[in-house]
């Protein structure tokens, strides 16, 4: 058996465009490499996971990933994370996997601990693990067993409607409150929360 991590990366320059009043276009994309490769590097430091997979339809993404010696799928077509997040799962299914982890590339605070705990509290499938962000609106990470048990609903109120849906699949659904997990990097405001706290991983330098 198998745990793959995915990890969806939007084009470095154009993701984090929320952010865009109070960073410039190579901030955030400066930003946006720093926090990708901060993802990359927890994710290799637990052991459960086994594989890591990024999805991208940036070539440089794509290449660096291969450089720190991980999986990727181009995604094309339309522009579309649950539709890349279906291609990339549906990927990982040939491999005969546990499960997968779908994770953000925009949640600095995480730590390795912090995965590990995660996980430790998946169940027997049919199961998935949430996290939810700090608005208990989105999903920040989302564990899965069987790895299709979901379609997958990114987007406003996404955690409430990962819920739903794994309930409709009569699935077992775990929920984990992480601050640092909870804390994913989109608007000023979460920019602000970190600055104010002096809690800016020193990685990230802009």
């Amino acid at each position: 058996m198998s745990l793959w991590a995915i990890v969806p990366v939007k084009p470095l320059r154009r993701g984090k465009s929320r952010l865009s009043e109070i960073l410039s276009e190579d901030e955030r994309t400066n930003l946006n490499h720093q926090l990708f490769v901060h993802t990359i590097e927890i994710l290799k430091e637990v052991d459960a996971i086994t594989d890591i997979l990024v999805v991208s339809r940036d070539s440089d993404v794509l290449t660096e990933a291969r450089d720190l010696q991980v999986r990727t799928v181009t995604e094309n077509g339309t522009p579309e994370l649950n539709a890349a997040l279906r291609r990339a799962t549906l990927f990982s299914k040939n491999f005969s996997t546990e499960g997968v982890l779908i994770v953000p590339a925009d949640l600095p605070l995480m730590t390795p601990d912090d995965v590990k705990a995660f996980l430790d509290a998946r169940t027997e499938p049919p199961c998935i693990v949430l996290a939810p962000d700090r608005r208990r609106q989105g999903t920040n990470l989302l564990f899965t067993t069987p790895a299709d048990l979901l379609t997958f609903s990114y987007g406003k109120e996404s955690f409430d409607r990962h819920i739903e849906l794994a309930k409709e699949k009569k699935a077992q659904v775990v929920i984990v409150e992480n601050e640092r997990i909870a804390l994913d990097l989109d608007l000023p405001e979460d920019y602000a929360l970190l600055n104010s706290a002096k809690a800016i991983p020193v990685f990230i330098e802009i």
